[in-house]
Parts: C-alpha cells; structure tokens; sequence
C-alpha cells in the first residue's frame, strides 16, 4: 500500500525557492499578455555540474529522512536505488519532452505539476505548450531567488534530484490509487503539505495553457486538453522502464496514453 509518509513532507531541506509570491502575478500576464517581461533567469544559474559521489549521497540521505517516517518504505527505496542510477533513468525518461535532469527549473516544473495534479486525484500527462509555460514561470522564479542564485552545485544537485525522485513517487501513487478514493485523498492531501513547505498553495493554482495561474482567472479549469497522440504518457513512467522495478507499490510502469 502507498504510504503518504514517503511523498511528504520534501526529502530536501536546503535553500527553497518560494514560487508563491511570483505565483500570485501570474493573473497579470494572463490579463496581458504583452507585458511578458518578467525577470530572466540566467541559463548558467538553473544548470549544475552533477556528481555521482553527491547523487550517491543525496539519495542515501533521502533514504535516511524517509526512514524517519516509514522504515518499511525506506527499505524499498534502498533497494530501488540499488537497482543503477535512479536518477540517469529519469533523465532518459524526460529528455523526448526537452528536460534536463541537470537543471532546476525542469526539476521545478515537472515537481509542480506532478504535485498539482496529485492535490486534484489525476496524473495527465500536460501537452508540451503547457509544460513549456511551467518551466518558464519556474525559471522566473528561479532568477528572482537569491537563495538559489548563489547556491552550491551540490545545494542545486540536491535540491533537483530531490524533486525528480518526489515527482516519480507523487505520481506512481496517484496511478495505484485511481480505484481507491480514501488514498486518493491522503495521496492529496501529502502532496499539499509537501508543496506547503516549498511555499506553494496548490489549491490556488489552476493549470491552462499558459502554465498556473490563480485558480480565479482560470476559472478552476484543470488543465489545457490531452495530450496528442503518441505523446510520452504520464511521466510516472519515472518509475524505472528500463527495470519494471516498483517499491511498495507506489512506482509503476505504465503504458503510452493516447
């Protein structure tokens, strides 16, 4: 059974960046989109040189803090991680969708949509406009984070694969608990509390076609349409394609959706 403990609270505890705030403009670009100037994140900030010593670190480390509140779970994960590079896999995985596992607004903006689409019991795959406009808003929030602008290639290194590993886990346990409305919800409710401690509402968001806004100007609309055929399915395809390998149920392998 998926345990809410393992998604929540983050597994990453180092500098944040607080996207509420930046959030909370979003209505102005949608009101008008002409005034689309918002501060440029500088492509060297939102990339890191990544480490296999720190990535090996990083992930012990998230063993460590899940273990904390779920020991059985940690001990899945331990193993999963022993199973070869968690983290190249995922990169593999997102790279058809022009992410990078080295940089952390794609990091930010597959996290804020994976966790998005959890509070709401879903995990549709958005269509590339859509993610596209995320990253964007992400990278802005980036640039106008000092925190971030001066962090370390191991404070970014960890702070991006800590999302990536979140996003894999968010999603597989949205994908077991379609059937079964009671962990639907629990599932909902640890990812609001996760993104709470980046400093994010979920419930005041809502995803269109040009990326989150607030959940008034988007009129709760859910999201922009399907994605086209043939598109990657819903990236909980994170959960280790090469090896079919779940842990405790909550990573799964799933096929392409039309």
């Amino acid at each position: 059974m998926a345990q809410a403990q393992m998604i929540s609270p983050m597994l990453y505890e180092g500098p944040r960046i607080a996207l509420q705030d930046h959030a909370d403009r979003f209505s102005n670009d949608v009101r008008a989109p002409q005034a689309h100037a918002r501060i440029a994140a500088d492509p060297a900030m939102l990339r890191y040189a990544p480490s296999k010593a720190r990535r090996m670190a990083n992930l012990a480390r998230f063993v460590s803090k899940t273990r904390a509140a779920d020991p059985r779970g940690a001990d899945d994960l331990q193993k999963l991680f022993a199973q070869g590079d968690f983290i190249e896999k995922i990169g593999a995985l997102v790279a058809p969708q022009g992410l990078r596992i080295d940089n952390i607004a794609d990091a930010y903006a597959l996290w804020w949509i994976t966790a998005w689409e959890a509070a709401h019991g879903d995990n549709d795959t958005p269509n590339r406009a859509t993610l596209a406009a995320v990253r964007r808003q992400a990278a802005s929030a980036i640039g106008a984070t000092g925190e971030i602008a001066g962090a370390s290639d191991a404070q970014k290194q960890e702070l991006a694969e800590a999302l990536w590993v979140q996003s894999a886990l968010l999603d597989g346990a949205v994908e077991q608990a379609k059937q079964n409305p009671e962990r639907m919800r629990a599932i909902g409710d640890a990812a609001r509390k996760g993104a709470a401690q980046m400093g994010l509402d979920l419930d005041s968001f809502a995803l269109t076609a040009q990326g989150f806004v607030p959940a008034r100007v988007g009129h709760n609309q859910k999201r922009s349409g399907p994605a086209p055929m043939g598109y990657a399915g819903s990236y909980g395809a994170l959960a280790l394609a090469a090896g079919g390998v779940g842990m405790g149920g909550l990573l799964m392998i799933r096929q392409r959706r039309g």
